[in-house]
């Protein structure tokens, strides 16, 4: 591809091909609340998150799963996430990630860290997901299992240009 070496070990273009790859599956999984529990599958999430098991999610029942995710994360409990604090969560979700994380980390943050300040806070977290969960649950407010496979549109999840 004609591209330089990094580490010498692949060619930046494949590399930079790569990265796309990952970050593109990554805001997918992100479209659906945020990367929580990469071995757990959509289906499995859903179920979770449906408390009282009627087939649809509420935002009462989002808002909820979505607090307890930032709690998780929230290593240090001051609620705030810095982007280093956000990576070391996604190693730890899915120790296969490490060498990309802090990359993945980083571009997430373009869109979720709303203030610039490399730190990602409750409201910012909030904020972010709410907008996905009113697009994904529709008119109604509710959304269905079949509503959480969408992908929303880049006014929704911003696709950053990382490196």
């Amino acid at each position: 591809m004609g591209g330089t070496k990094v580490s010498g070990l692949i060619d930046r273009d494949l590399w930079s091909v790569a990265l796309i790859r990952c970050l593109s599956a990554v805001l997918l999984v992100l479209a659906f609340s945020s990367a929580t529990a990469w071995a757990e599958t959509r289906e499995q999430r859903f179920q979770r998150i449906d408390q009282n098991g009627d087939g649809v999610i509420s935002y009462e029942e989002h808002a909820a799963a979505d607090e307890a995710e930032f709690a998780k994360i929230d290593a240090n409990g001051d609620g705030m996430l810095p982007v280093q604090e956000y990576a070391d969560w996604l190693t730890n979700e899915n120790p296969a990630a490490k060498p990309v994380s802090l990359s993945i980390a980083r571009c997430f943050y373009k869109v979720v860290d709303a203030n610039g300040d490399a730190k990602v806070s409750r409201e910012e977290w909030r904020s972010y997901n709410d907008r996905i969960f009113k697009w994904l649950a529709g008119d109604d407010g509710r959304m269905t299992l079949d509503e959480s496979k969408r992908t929303p549109p880049p006014e929704i999840i911003p696709r950053p240009v990382c490196h």
